[in-house]
């Protein structure tokens, strides 16, 4: 099961996005496909904020929409039954539902996990020293 990744993203800027849309199609003539999507914060510790689970018919596409207003690093993974004629993208949207170029992730751009048989579910623990927080102003 192919586990992709947007890898650590920075959402502490100027103009940050607010939500994040996860989109997964589904090419396959007559195949259905499950991904499972984790939205992790990385805001000092990496913690699980949202996960969603979809069966994708073939020639459709569905998403998810996960709300980072106050995340100020994040990371996505989709987790697919299989990866064949599948493609999956990432875009950040701002409070005027704009679109974020920083947080656009086509195919091309996210990453296969090498240990991709437990990472959704595992979690890393870090001491964020007083360097790592930062908030943002207003």
């Amino acid at each position: 099961m192919p586990v992709l990744t947007t890898g650590a993203v920075e959402n502490a800027v100027t103009n940050p996005s607010i939500n994040l849309f996860v989109k997964v199609l589904n090419n396959n003539e007559t195949q259905p496909i499950q991904a499972e999507i984790t939205l992790y914060s990385l805001d000092g510790v990496k913690n699980i904020i949202g996960t969603a689970s979809r069966e994708i018919p073939p020639l459709t596409s569905d998403f998810e929409i996960f709300d980072i207003t106050n995340v100020l690093q994040f990371e996505a993974q989709v987790r697919l039954d299989q990866a064949d004629n599948v493609f999956v993208t990432v875009w950040g949207k701002d409070a005027n539902a704009s679109l974020v170029a920083a947080h656009r992730f086509v195919m091309a751009e996210l990453s296969i996990l090498a240990n991709n048989s437990s990472s959704a579910k595992r979690q890393r623990n870090f001491s964020p020293s007083s360097r790592t927080r930062r908030h943002r102003r207003n």
